[in-house]
This record gives structure tokens, C-alpha cells and sequence, in this order.
């Protein structure tokens, strides 16, 4: 219909009215590939999506490449929700993304990809359909119906596309989503062994949907948590911030200790809940306070030094730093730089949320 090799066939099932996409197999016989959703059937309403995501795509299309609006964004506008940020995914290789727009700049070396700059806290990411050959430089581009398959949970799958506002569904993502299920695209244990970090991720997704963290998924973590360790302490810590910035950090942090990652990830931490108790009110004020203040300020991202002062505020407050006086701010930063271990904030961050726990202990 659109494509060559590319075919939309309707198929009454009961009531309904079905859109599939079909593709030729090698052998030239139709093969089933996706079904496809319209505005009546998933009720994305446009102006929920951001004015400049569709400008990208716009650009991208009328130069003669395809794209969508992928991942959490698409999960998020199905759930009702206002996405915190808009990522695409495109045919169009990195160097033709950033020839098309002079506000962008190519960034990462696993597998690059291109960010377009709107202003210093609204950045469109926009990544090349990427391929399930393995490779060492995980550079090798491919084709939309193979990029979804390397994505994480089948909800996160899914691509959108604003013109003809379609939900294009190779995964079943789509039904997951109406019926509350999360799923990885290949066997749990799998796929987290593949990448560690989907297990922080499950337990994210989990509490941001209000989707209960299956058997199946809590198994998988709890048999395989040790492997987060395995991971670059950067992307552990980029996750972290996240977090951080969900406005659901103190279920997520209580949620992430249950599955036995967050002794790995913040032991520090993990030890502080142990030790306070199953009570839930006294444990995390920082937390709270930062979870109540981004619900209220829906979309506002806070500066990294201020995530990590909330995140490190009762570990502070209860330890013999903030029992002693005159201490000196350089203590207050060999604290932080101990405390979030096995992490990496950047050296700015710890400097900025070591001055705000300072003054929180100067503060009468």
C-alpha cells in the first residue's frame, strides 16, 4: 500500500475490524507483521503530542525517509498520561538527521545517535532503525520491523505516527497495554542477561503504569540482580536520575530493594531502609518531598545536584557529619562520592548537592 513488499489487509474478527500489515517472505507468501491501530481505536489525541516531535517527522518525511514517534511516549499517551520526553526513530542515517537540521548534534559510540536541541531542557533524541545482527560497534542500521525487537518491554514497542495517526504494533504491545501486562520481547531471563539494566527498568515501568510487576519478571530479577553489576556504573547512574526524576522514586526505590537490586545498586541506601525498618512514612523525607514537589510541577526538570541532595538527605542527616560543627564542605563531598557508590555523579553534581545539604545543616 505505502511501501513495496508492504501490504494492509482488513480482516473481520467478530465485530472488529482488523488492520494488518503484511510483508513477502523469501519465498514470495504473504507473512504476517504488525497490526495497525487509528485514531478511533487507540485515541491518541494530537495535541497531547509534542508540536516540535512533529515538526521533526514532518522534515524527515518530506526529505524521503520514515518516521515515528517511538517508546515511552507512545506507552504513556496510551495510558493517558503527558509524556516527559518524545523520541523518534527514522530510516534516515545520522549524518543525513543532522545535515537536515543545523540544531542537532550526533552524540554516543555504542551506537550513535542524534539530538535535536530546542532549548537547554527540551531535547528530541532521534535515533536510525537499528538491526538484529550483533556487531562489536552496534552500529548496523536495519529496518523498523527488526528495531522494535532489540527494544526492552513489549509496551515501550510500539510506533505512532502523527500524519496518518496510526499505532503500528509488530509486538502485541498494544494489547499488553489495555490489559495491564508487562513483557520483555524474548524470555525474561534472556533478556536481562542480554542487558542487565532492563531489570531496573521493569521495576520503573512498573510503578510509573500502576502495571503489577509479574511472577515471571520478579523471578528473572531475583535469580539474575548480581548482573547489574556488570553494567557501566554510568548507564546505572543515568537510570538512577531518572528515577529520580519520576516523581514515583521512594515505591521505586522500596520496589527495586524487594527484588534484592538495590543492595547492588545504592547499598548505601538499601542499608539506611534495613535499618529504619518496614515503616514507610519516617524512612525517606527527602524522597517524599522531591516525589511531592515534580507531581506538583508536572514536566519541570530539576538540576541533577538537587536529585542527588533528596536522594543522599536521610543518609546525611542520620550519619555523624550533621552531628558535628564546623564541618567543612569538602567532607560533606567525600560523604557523597562514599555514600553513592557504586554510581558516578558527575563531580558538578556532587559539588551542588553537597552545598545544599551544607546549608541544610547551617539552616537553623
Amino acid at each position: 500500500m505505502v511501501l513495496p513488499n508492504v501490504f494492509i489487509i482488513l480482516k473481520k474478527n467478530g465485530s472488529k475490524l482488523l488492520r494488518i500489515r503484511y510483508g513477502l517472505s523469501p519465498d514470495g507468501k504473504l507473512v504476517k507483521k504488525a497490526e495497525i491501530y487509528t485514531r478511533n481505536e487507540h485515541g491518541i489525541d494530537l495535541q497531547g503530542v509534542d508540536s516540535s516531535a512533529i515538526k521533526i517527522i514532518r522534515r524527515l518525511r518530506k526529505a524521503g525517509f520514515k518516521s515515528y514517534i517511538v517508546g515511552g511516549a507512545v506507552r504513556d499517551l496510551l495510558l493517558g498520561s503527558q509524556p516527559k520526553d518524545f523520541d523518534i526513530a527514522t530510516d534516515a542515517r545520522p549524518r543525513q538527521i543532522r545535515s537536515l537540521f543545523i540544531n542537532s548534534r550526533i552524540i554516543g559510540r555504542r551506537f550513535r545517535i542524534v539530538h535535536i536541541y530546542y532549548s537547554s531542557d527540551h531535547v528530541i533524541e532521534v535515533s536510525t532503525f537499528r538491526s538484529l545482527e550483533k556487531a562489536a560497534s552496534n552500529n548496523i542500521y536495519g529496518i523498523m520491523e527488526e528495531d522494535v525487537w532489540r527494544r526492552d518491554f513489549t509496551i515501550n514497542a510500539l510506533l505512532y505516527c502523527p500524519f496518518e495517526q496510526i499505532i503500528i504494533d509488530y509486538v502485541g504491545g498494544f494489547e499488553d497495554i489495555k490489559r495491564s501486562r508487562l513483557r520483555t520481547l524474548t524470555p525474561a531471563e534472556r533478556s536481562f542477561s542480554e542487558d542487565p539494566v532492563r531489570m531496573i527498568r521493569a521495576i520503573k515501568y512498573s510503578v510509573q503504569t500502576g502495571i503489577l510487576l509479574p511472577q515471571t519478571l520478579s523471578s528473572a530479577i531475583k535469580k539474575l540482580h548480581g548482573k547489574i553489576g556488570e553494567c557501566s556504573r554510568e548507564r546505572i547512574t543515568e537510570e538512577i536520575y531518572k528515577i529520580l526524576q519520576s516523581g514515583e522514586s521512594v515505591s521505586i526505590f522500596y520496589l527495586l530493594r524487594r527484588v534484592k537490586l538495590l543492595k547492588v545498586i545504592l547499598p548505601a541506601l538499601d542499608g539506611l531502609i534495613a535499618e529504619r525498618g518496614k515503616g514507610r512514612l519516617p524512612l525517606l523525607k527527602g524522597l517524599e518531598r522531591l516525589d511531592n514537589r515534580i507531581r506538583q510541577e508536572p514536566g519541570k526538570k530539576l538540576e541533577r545536584g538537587r536529585l542527588l541532595a533528596c536522594l543522599m538527605e536521610d543518609l546525611f542527616l542520620q550519619g555523624h557529619l550533621f552531628k558535628r560543627r564546623g564541618i567543612p564542605l569538602r567532607e560533606i563531598c567525600d560523604f557523597l562520592k562514599s555514600s553513592t557508590k557504586p554510581l558516578l555523579p558527575s563531580i558538578k553534581d556532587i559539588n551542588s548537592a553537597a552545598s545544599l545539604l551544607f546549608r541544610k545543616k547551617t539552616t537553623p
